[in-house]
């Protein structure tokens, strides 16, 4: 075991080092656990939402009133999803800045013994990878594509729709024509998914190292 002056030659640091090694692990666990059951619920309500509209607007004959109750129950299921959102954004920053930590660690694991290098196939330095995504990494835009496949942003998608759904149905409401009404809709939602990626973009720049 080789050891310099950062106290790595002590015998009890590979002890001390595992242990934070655990203790990220099971954070990072409690995080993706955190976020699946969010989403879950979120989907959840979305999904009873849907059905209890179903059901209202064939016994209401889809008259005015049924207008007035899916604006307050998709009301109720944007705000649900807003909140996960932001939610999940924070839990992908904080699940990256596990991983880097973890990275940390399996560099200090090498200063101890450097013949077993070949053997980790993990990053061993913060923001490893040819293309990393890494905590507080700004968001580029050949990143657009990987960023689309992450829970916050379905859950941004379904939030989108649900903002549009929302500006559809206060239009028909007022007494819009159905051009108006679909144009509204659809424009809000666009305009709903711009505002949730930049939000997502400037949160990752707000943690940039240094930026605090």
């Amino acid at each position: 075991m080789s050891g310099d002056d950062t106290g790595l030659g002590d015998p009890r640091a590979v002890q001390i080092l595992t242990t934070e090694h655990f203790s990220l692990l099971s954070t990072r666990t409690l995080g993706v656990q955190e976020i699946i059951g969010r989403t879950t619920i979120f989907i959840g309500v979305l999904s009873g939402i849907l059905i209890a509209l179903a059901l209202l607007a064939q016994a209401m004959r889809f008259g005015p009133e049924t207008l007035l109750v899916a604006a307050l129950l998709i009301s109720v299921a944007l705000f649900i999803g807003l909140v996960t959102f932001v939610r999940s954004v924070v839990l992908n920053y904080e699940d990256a800045h596990w991983v880097e930590g973890m990275n940390l660690l399996r560099s200090a694991y090498l200063r101890i013994v450097p013949e077993l290098e070949p053997f980790f196939i993990t990053g061993r330095t913060p923001g490893a990878g040819p293309d990393p995504l890494g905590h507080g990494g700004p968001q580029h835009w050949h990143h657009r594509a990987r960023s689309l496949t992450t829970t916050s942003a379905i859950v941004a998608a379904l939030n989108s729709l649900l903002a549009g759904s929302l500006a559809a149905d206060l239009g028909a409401l007022a007494g819009a024509r159905l051009v108006v009404v679909a144009v509204l809709g659809g424009g809000v939602s666009l305009l709903s998914a711009v505002v949730h990626v930049r939000y997502a973009a400037r949160f990752r720049q707000r943690h940039l190292p240094g930026a605090r």
